[in-house]
């Protein structure tokens, strides 16, 4: 068995290992996160361009030296009046409404300018202020739509990842559940799989596809927004990056500290209340003995505890929300001053900034808030998908308790006997009940057998035996001499087929129910059957005969008819063994008729092993074999037990006495 960890990184690196990146489409998200990311700082660059075309409103101020690099750069885009060379040294000239041709000329040593240098000298609209405001939007809104469709196709992306994973799952899972299904005597591992393949899978899929987004995505978009908050002002990054990053720090662990607090407290206050509601319960106790005075002095020590416990947790959750927003608004009052010394600084100054650089860099600051937030929330979504893959890898590993000798060999159809020789049987776990104890019985082949005892499960556990649902731990099955342990489980179980259960019918049409998808049998033999076991009329009933839906999302069926259903399946196979379990609560006599005809059509030469819940199947039957703590009591007649067997006569009362569900 492979051994387990409790160290989620192991898990985690078992359910998606890096080389998964590669061996999956997983990769084609980290270029479309690249994409998306230079989109992103191409969408801040127009918005830089917007902020300071509104500060500039398109004016510009040249002196005769800057001309002449000016018209180096822009050529006849910029439309002088006067040539450089009639300018005086001290002389200015000034253009106005020149489009972005002030913010190009202020970044112009930046490398991401150069192309919109040409662009600008191409395209007469960016050369006056409102026309270029119209295509500045508009490259902002194209750009906004276009990394939208790259966000959406990373998601389809990661999607696809986390389903893969989930399905691949899934399969195993239901693999596993068919091997280890049948010999669950109690449903707890039928139940355990169902929960795995329905919540469990869930989260698997949600983590998988949540870390491979938020990878591909917020962990590129945080590092493009750093390096453009770098490129814009290196200097004042560093100065604004370690506080903010304190801050970040200290509201988190602060954030922490609220939802412990408050876990904490509304544990302490549901005591306290339980304490409160306690005198509640005990009324008859209170005025009985006449206690009023002290139970009041009493409630009302705890009332006040109760008040001064929860105003004292509401003050401190009111103290730790005023410090996290007194650090939000300090440090963004510091950030704020910081660059506002800069944009006041003289345009000369080397570090000064522009109203829109200072934009841009709250900018970058404040969308990284968003993609740190998501990487850090990977921390705990890892550990909840590693818990929940964890648990299904543990049931995967467990060994079926059934399983198929080597060389096995073909069984021949029943036409002898049955023989149980010394089998013993416990519940799993360690503190496994004893359900069969050195049980020792041989029943004939032919006629109808009924299976009576007072513990239903080790009735239950004796036939499950017999299509080898169940292995004994100890003890052999025979079956006319030959031990079923060695022979295959295809010839065994073509032969001995069990009808009953919490499982009648499955999702499907009637007629699959029938044929369980086997070509081989036609509607015609399909049809025959349900009209040897009385099936034929209530299905022609349904809305659409043999072809209706049943299950999840069709009709329903009710005990009888599940049970006529599920005998319909077995007659058609034309066992030599037949395993039946009478269903409960059949109120309707003409169902009951219809199932003791059914007996009878079924019981035609074959051999009918069954657990009965109407004491008309008994009288019918040819034997009884009695339980009684894991041992066969006896084996006889229903006439004779019930005139000489005192366990039998208390068995039968307590299954079948009038007043049995009297409370």
């Amino acid at each position: 068995m492979t051994p387990f960890s409790n160290d989620t990184d192991t898990t985690w690196q078992r359910l998606f290992p890096r080389a998964q990146w590669w061996k999956t489409s997983a990769w084609l998200a980290i270029p479309l996160g690249v994409l998306s990311g230079l989109l992103l700082a191409m969408l801040f660059l127009v918005g830089l361009m917007v902020v300071d075309l509104f500060d500039r409103q398109g004016r510009v101020a040249f002196t005769p030296e800057e001309i002449l690099l000016a018209q180096e750069l822009f050529g006849e885009s910029l439309d002088l009046v006067r040539p450089a060379q009639a300018m005086n040294v001290s002389e200015t000239i000034t253009l106005e409404n020149k489009g972005i041709l002030g913010t190009l000329w202020h970044f112009r040593d930046r490398l991401w300018t150069r192309p919109l240098i040409v662009w600008y000298r191409q395209v007469p609209l960016l050369q006056q202020n409102s026309s270029a405001l119209l295509v500045l939007l508009l490259t902002g809104a194209v750009l906004g739509l276009i990394r939208g469709s790259l966000h959406s196709g990373i998601r389809l992306i990661s999607t696809g990842i986390g389903l893969q994973a989930a399905d691949q799952m899934r399969r195993e899972l239901h693999r596993q559940s068919m091997r280890l299904g049948p010999s669950d005597l109690l449903d707890y591992q039928v139940h355990q799989a169902f929960k795995l393949f329905t919540q469990d899978t869930v989260i698997v899929r949600d983590g998988i596809s949540s870390f491979v987004y938020r990878i591909s995505l917020h962990s590129i978009t945080l590092v493009i927004l750093m390096l453009l908050a770098i490129m814009t002002s290196p200097r004042l990054f560093m100065q604004l990056i370690f506080p903010l990053l304190g801050c970040w720090v200290l509201v988190e662990r602060e954030r922490q500290h609220i939802r412990q607090a408050e876990r904490l407290s509304d544990a302490e206050a549901e005591h306290r209340s339980n304490v409160l509601a306690e005198s509640l319960l005990k009324t008859r106790l209170i005025r009985g003995y006449s206690m009023e005075p002290f139970e009041s002095e009493h409630f009302q020590k705890h009332l006040e505890q109760f008040s001064r416990s929860t105003l004292t947790v509401r003050k401190r959750d009111v103290f730790s929300r005023w410090l996290c927003w007194g650090l939000v608004v300090g440090c963004v009052v510091v950030l704020a001053l910081l660059m506002g010394i800069k944009v006041l600084l003289p345009e000369e100054h080397p570090q000064h900034l522009t109203l829109a650089e200072t934009v841009l860099l709250s900018s970058c600051f404040g969308f990284a808030y968003r993609p740190l937030v998501k990487l850090q929330q990977l921390i705990g979504m890892r550990k909840e998908t590693s818990l929940a893959a964890e648990r299904v890898y543990r049931y995967l590993a467990q060994i079926p308790e059934v399983g198929q000798a080597v060389g096995a060999k073909f069984l021949d159809p029943l036409s002898k006997a049955i023989t149980f020789e010394n089998v013993t049987y416990s519940l799993p776990g360690v503190s496994g009940k004893k359900l069969l104890d050195q049980l020792e019985v041989k029943i004939p082949a032919g006629g109808i057998t009924v299976i009576a005892s007072a513990n239903p499960l080790e009735a239950r556990a004796l036939i499950y035996m017999l299509p080898r649902f169940l292995e004994p731990q100890s003890g052999r099955v025979l079956i006319d001499g030959e031990d079923i342990a060695w022979v295959t489980l295809e010839s065994l179980r073509a032969e001995t087929l069990y009808v009953g259960g919490v499982d009648p019918f499955f999702t499907g049409t009637v007629y699959e129910n029938i044929t369980c998808g086997d070509e081989k049998y036609t509607l015609s033999d399909a049809m025959t059957a349900a009209k040897r076991v009385h099936a034929h009329n209530f299905i022609q009933r349904l809305s659409n005969g043999y072809e209706t839906m049943l299950g999840e999302h069709g009709e329903q069926l009710d005990a009888s008819e599940a049970y006529r259903l599920g005998l319909a399946r077995a007659i058609l196979r034309n066992p030599a063994l037949l395993i039946l379990e009478e269903p409960e609560g059949i109120a309707s006599e003409e169902a009951k008729s219809m199932i003791d005809d059914a007996h009878d059509q079924v019981a035609q030469n074959r051999t009918v092993l069954i657990i009965p819940s109407r004491m008309h199947t008994i009288r019918k039957s040819d034997r009884i074999v009695l339980l009684y703590q894991g041992k066969v009591a006896t084996v006889n007649t229903h006439a004779n037990l019930l005139a000489g067997n005192e366990l039998y006569r208390h068995w039968e009362y307590m299954k079948f006495n009038i007043f049995r569900h009297v409370q």
